[in-house]
Formats: structure tokens, sequence, C-alpha cells
């Protein structure tokens, strides 16, 4: 593997199959055991951003993050199934705001992907939750995917 492209892929994966597995962490919260949800799964998304940096700041994220996925998103009434969805999305995407402090802080990759986390991550859930176009599992799988996409991709490897 000569060409350095195929390493910057390959990591690019590893990244991408870490973010499945907390997804995954995450969805499995979503049947029983709410404790996968809320400390392994975002211990885990720090672990692996911590081992593709070898930055300990990235594990600032990690007591936001569980506060974030502490927030309840279930309600009867419309309106406040959207409120709700859109506050938990909206903290779990705004928990990458640690990435200010890493070492090799890159501000346009930064401000970009933290708009989206603050934007895609609070509309995929809401729309998801409220219009209900897939399973529940489906459903918990592809929020946990968004929720541990941005931060992932904001880690800079060492």
């Amino acid at each position: 593997m000569a060409n350095p492209e195929y390493k910057i892929q390959l990591k690019a994966l590893g990244k991408l199959l870490w973010v499945c597995s907390f997804a995954l962490l995450y969805a499995l919260g979503g049947i029983d055991n709410l404790w996968l949800r809320r400390y392994v799964a975002p211990c885990w998304l720090g672990l692996g951003m911590y081992l593709f940096s070898k930055d300990w700041r990235k594990l600032l994220q990690v007591p936001l993050l569980i506060g974030a996925l502490h927030l309840g998103y279930g309600a009867s009434e419309l309106w406040q199934k959207i409120i709700k969805r859109f506050l938990f999305g909206f903290a779990a995407g705004f928990s990458s705001i640690t990435h200010l402090f890493d070492i090799k802080f890159d501000k346009r990759n930064f401000w970009t992907l933290f708009s989206l986390a603050l934007t895609v991550t609070p509309a995929i859930t809401i729309t998801l939750g409220v219009i209900n176009p897939v399973h529940a599992r489906a459903e918990e799988l592809i929020i946990g995917f968004f929720i541990g996409l941005w931060p992932m991709y904001m880690t800079k490897e060492s």
C-alpha cells in the first residue's frame, strides 16, 4: 500500500464502522437496557475518537453526550413530540462543541460539521419520529448513526 490515499480511505472506513457500532449500541439501548444508550454508546464513541486522534480532549464530549442522551423525546401531542425531538437532536449535536479544544483544531472542518450536527441531526430525529417512515428499530439505528457521524469526522487522525 504505497499510495497514501489507501491509508486515508481505510481510516475513513474505520471511522464509519465505529459510528455504525455506536449506532447499534444506541439502538439496542432503545429496546431495553437504557444504560447501553446513555453510557456505553457515548463512551464507545469517545474511545473511537481518542483512538483515531490520540488527543485526550476528544473525551470531553462524552459527559455532554451522556447528558444529551438522557433527554426523552417521546410525547403524545404532535407539537410536544416535535419540540422534544428538536431539543434532543440539538443537544446531541451541540455536544460536539468540545471539539473546539482539539489539539489539531481545524476551524473550517469544525464549523461545517458542527452546523450539520445542529441542523441535520434534529431534522432526522423529528422526521423519523413524527412521520414514522421506518420501523422503530431502524429509526433508532439511523438516529444513532447521525449522532455519531459528525463528531467522528471532526476527529483529525494522529
